[in-house]
Formats: C-alpha cells, structure tokens, sequence
C-alpha cells in the first residue's frame, strides 16, 4: 500500500478522517496523542476527527482507563457501511436524475478547482465512440503533473475510440503533442501564435462544452445541446478558413 491514506479517502473518508483511522489501524489501540503523531494532525484536531469517526461507528473508545485509549473497528466495516449507503441510495436514482435533468432547456453548469478539478473537466461524460472537437491551449503554465495527465487522457480517448478535431496555436510548449497526433489519430490545423494565444481550451463532444483554464487551475463543463451546438457551429466555420 504506498499511500494508505489516499487509499482509505477513496472509500469515503476526508483526508483527516483517513489518516486517524490508519494510525488507528496502525496502533489497534492508543492514546490520542499517539494516534496525533503517527496522522500528522494536532491533538484538538484528532479528537474531533477521533468523534466524528466514533459517530461513524468505525472507532472505539476504550471505557474505565484514566487515560482515554481509542481503537479502529475493522475495514470490513468500513466496506460494508460503503454497500448500504449505495443499497440505501440505489433506488433513489431515478427520482435523482429528473431532478437532476429537470427541463430540457435548462443551462445546467458544474465548476471545478485545482488539478483534480481539470482532470475532472477533461473526463466528464465522455462518451465511446463520440467526435470532440477543441480549441486547444498553450500549455505554459501547466503543472508537471497535469502536463503528464493529458498523455494518460489521449490514450484515454485512443481506447474509447473517440476520435478529436482541434485548432491550436503554434506554440513551442505543443510540439510533443503534434508529434503524437498521428500515433492518437488527432487532425490538428495549428494557427499563428499572434491569432490565437489562449491559455483557456475549449472543447465539446455530445450536449457537452468543457472549459479549461489551465493557467488558473479552474474548470467549467456546459450541459446544453443549444450551447454544445453553437460551439461546435463556431469550430467548423473556422476549421474550413484554416
């Protein structure tokens, strides 16, 4: 296990939360102040979480001991608390999606942060077999970490059998990419830095467009057929003057 606490938040936990419980895991019995140094967190910190994880039934506290001693339940607790919530919410989902759906022609708008939040934007509803067409970005600020994301998303895309359109800069920041193209079957038309120096890509595939500020970290994805629509009007206007 590299990261455990990364492990246990995908099952639900906040960060906090996970890395209580590995010490708690860790220790299978300790005082506050131990469980405190083996999370990293503060001892008025690990109290709360140490309540909100006993409130959660997967925490102990240790009766008739001068000293409060603290202990984890075990993970197969974790995991089956994770099934009833998801058989508990499970027939709920259709009532969730006409709310979530509601009229037709509702703008519906969802914002992202952060690396994560990109990477999310990049992701959302893609579907198999789906044409994206994009107004791509220069990639001047990208961190490391996103830069070697967008590899893991092409091949991404090569796998779902999406094929990509898109009108970039001429930037040197891209010249790894257009030597890729051929090899992810992307047709690129690139444009003059002077024309098009944007640091924001745009795309849309589906009823989809997908914004991506990459310089600021910030995300936007636009659930509209009419917005999907003009977009994509805007993008073949210009792909045949390029």
């Amino acid at each position: 296990m590299n990261n455990p606490t990364q492990t246990l938040a995908k099952l639900g936990l906040s960060d906090k939360e996970a890395a209580v419980y590995f010490a708690l895991l860790k220790l299978g019995q300790g005082s506050a102040q131990a469980i405190a140094r083996i999370s990293g967190l503060k001892r008025p910190t690990t109290y709360v979480i140490l309540e909100e994880l006993r409130r959660k039934g997967l925490a102990l506290k240790a009766p008739g001991s001068a000293k409060q001693m603290f202990s984890a339940l075990s993970p197969e607790e974790l995991v089956r608390e994770m099934r009833k919530n998801v058989a508990e919410t499970e027939h709920l989902l259709p009532e969730l999606m006409r709310l979530y759906q509601g009229s037709t022609a509702r703008i519906k708008t969802v914002y992202f942060e952060g690396i994560e939040g990109i990477k999310q934007v990049m992701d959302y509803k893609l579907g198999d077999g789906q044409e994206l067409v994009a107004f791509w970005a220069i990639e001047q600020n990208v961190p490391k970490e996103l830069s070697r994301y967008f590899i893991d998303w092409a091949e991404k895309l090569k796998q779902k059998k999406i094929t990509m359109r898109g009108i970039v800069p001429e930037h040197p920041t891209l010249k790894k990419y257009r030597a890729a193209d051929a090899a992810y079957g992307r047709d690129i038309k690139t444009v003059p830095f002077e024309q098009f120096s944007s640091e924001v890509a745009i795309d849309t595939s589906g009823d989809i467009v997908r914004i991506h500020d990459y310089k600021n970290l910030q995300g936007i994805v636009i659930e509209n057929a009419d917005v999907a629509k003009t977009v994509r009007e805007i993008f073949e206007m210009l792909w045949t003057r390029v």
